[in-house]
């Protein structure tokens, strides 16, 4: 009885030292799984699957592709707070000034057509005018000035709305995310990888992945969590 138990024991020491030696180098980072996603699915250029984890891809034609790589390091998270719902108001709000003083001009043009004409015209060839003809000008100038500003408020209400909702509309793709605010997350990962140039040859490269999600909070303080996309890849 003796010997059976010194043989497991001899057998089973070498396995458990190999498992602790090789244990935080496989499983130690719980990114490592996505990131496997995301080479596997560059390489083979499947983009259905990066479409929903990525807006950036190892392009196997021009970079190569990973054979194999290990995390070095990832960043502790950073938060950023989501102003969605906030920005789509003023997007409405800026869209609303803008229609009203539309119809204001529209209604002033309609009541002052043939002045607006002369003022036009004068205005084209450097003229100057006086009475009736240069108080429509003043006014009209007002007006034009008026639709450039609100044009330009409506303008930058929209990409404002739009860069804060780009990374937000892919983590949570089944919500109106303009209705929310919340919070975006960001953390970069770090990777030594083999890569296999498009040449045939194969290096050595350390990269770097930012990954974001974002967090969207509801009236009720409840949460929506939404899925880590990796948004930037360059190499250190």
């Amino acid at each position: 009885m003796v010997r059976p138990r010194f043989l497991w024991s001899l057998l089973i020491v070498p396995v458990l030292i190999t498992l602790a030696v090789a244990g935080p180098g496989c499983g130690g980072f719980p990114e490592q799984q996505s990131v496997r996603q995301f080479f596997q699915a560059s390489r083979y250029a499947d983009t259905m699957t990066l479409g929903n984890i990525a807006t950036v891809s190892f392009d196997p034609k021009k970079d190569g592709w990973v054979e194999g790589f290990s995390i070095v390091s990832v960043t502790p998270e950073e938060a950023r707070e989501l102003k969605l719902a906030d920005l789509a108001k003023a997007l409405k709000e800026a869209q609303a000034g803008d229609q009203d003083h539309t119809k204001a001009m529209k209604a002033y043009q309609d009541a002052n057509t043939e002045a607006i004409d002369r003022v036009l015209k004068a205005e084209s060839k450097g003229g100057r005018l006086t009475g009736k003809d240069a108080e429509v000008q003043k006014a009209w100038t007002k007006l034009r000035e008026e639709q450039k500003t609100l044009s330009k408020a409506v303008s930058e209400a929209r990409a404002k709305l739009a860069a804060e909702r780009r990374v937000a509309e892919l983590s949570v793709d089944d919500r109106d995310v303009t209705t929310y605010n919340g919070t975006e997350y960001s953390k970069d990962v770090t990777v030594d990888a083999t890569v296999r140039l498009p040449d045939g040859s194969s290096t050595k490269k350390t990269l770097v992945l930012s990954m974001q999600r974002v967090v969207l909070r509801d009236e009720a303080g409840l949460d929506v969590a939404g899925k880590w996309m990796f948004t930037r890849l360059h190499e250190k």
